[in-house]
């Protein structure tokens, strides 16, 4: 019988039932689910993030594809320091597409993703959109539980600081993907400046990119471009190119980031497969190089 290695030397049988799993975290049990982050990341390198937040509510009075790359960012920069986070995604994988698992004792193993639930964000008190955060009650954010049991910003931003994922300016083999992800790295990038303010210039930006997140950043809706027929938002993508939820739901970052490596992946495959087998070649944010 085949069997595959997936994570630690274990072997699995080919031919053993599987299924998808989202882990939730919350403030109880941050430290363990980091620690099971830290012993899986050195066979799982690529790491895809989505952020889930309450929608936009600084607007310009042109349209969005007009504006210049300044000015996209002082958007960026003007929402992020007015809205609060409400969760981060993250799905770790290998070169090969095999995510972290567990096997049962009943032969089904399970892949797994990380959903971190914050507490940050107060209905009551903080700015959000509207249609966004009903658009995110829809999908099952409970914004009680969270408020409640969710993690305190400053002590994810303290764990992500130490779990292996981050570069501080030195060689790292972690690359990570994204689907416009501009949002989602200001949101780590506030965080992991202890809520401050975000700079304010690009190039500032993109140097604490760097800094954080080293040079191996991919985003997919940037490397669509370079793809016949493949445009529009992260489903009618992952639609085109066969690839369906493997669980949860739309605006769960969880599943979102899971969705968002997998179509990533089928694009590196099919496309330009230097992307995985030799990930020092830069990706892009903002449509520019990280360099």
């Amino acid at each position: 019988m085949a069997a595959v290695v997936v994570n630690n030397n274990m072997l699995i049988s080919s031919s053993a039932a599987s299924r998808f799993e989202v882990r939730s975290v919350w403030a109880h049990n941050l430290d363990q689910e980091f620690a099971l982050i830290r012993s899986v990341l050195p066979f799982h390198p690529f790491v895809a993030l989505d952020t889930e937040y309450p929608g936009i509510v600084v607007t310009s009075k042109d349209p969005y594809c007009t504006l210049n790359l300044p000015q996209r960012y002082d958007l960026i920069r003007a929402n992020v320091e007015a809205l609060r986070i409400i969760q981060v995604g993250l799905t770790l994988s290998d070169a090969a597409g095999n995510l972290p698992c567990t096997l049962y004792s009943d032969g089904t193993y399970v892949r797994y993703v990380w959903e971190f639930n914050f507490r940050d964000f107060d209905i009551n008190r903080d700015r959000y959109a509207p249609p966004s955060v009903k658009l995110l009650k829809a999908n099952g954010i409970d914004f009680q539980k969270n408020q409640v049991w969710g993690i305190d910003s400053c002590r994810f931003a303290a764990h992500l600081a130490t779990s292996g994922l981050l570069s501080f300016g030195h060689f790292s083999p972690v690359s990570w993907v994204t689907f416009q992800g501009a949002y989602d790295f200001a949101f780590l990038v506030k965080m992991l400046t202890c809520d401050c303010k975000l700079p304010k210039t690009v190039d500032e930006f993109l140097d604490l990119v760097r800094f954080f997140f080293g040079k191996r950043v991919f985003d997919v809706k940037h490397l669509s471009k370079h793809c016949h027929g493949l445009y529009g938002g992260l489903e009618r993508m992952a639609s085109v190119v066969q690839v369906e939820r493997a669980v949860g739901s739309r605006h769960q970052s969880g599943s979102d980031s899971l969705l968002t490596w997998q179509v990533f992946y089928q694009i590196a495959s099919r496309v330009n497969s230097v992307l995985i087998d030799r990930p020092e070649h830069m990706g892009t944010l903002f449509g520019l190089e990280l360099q």
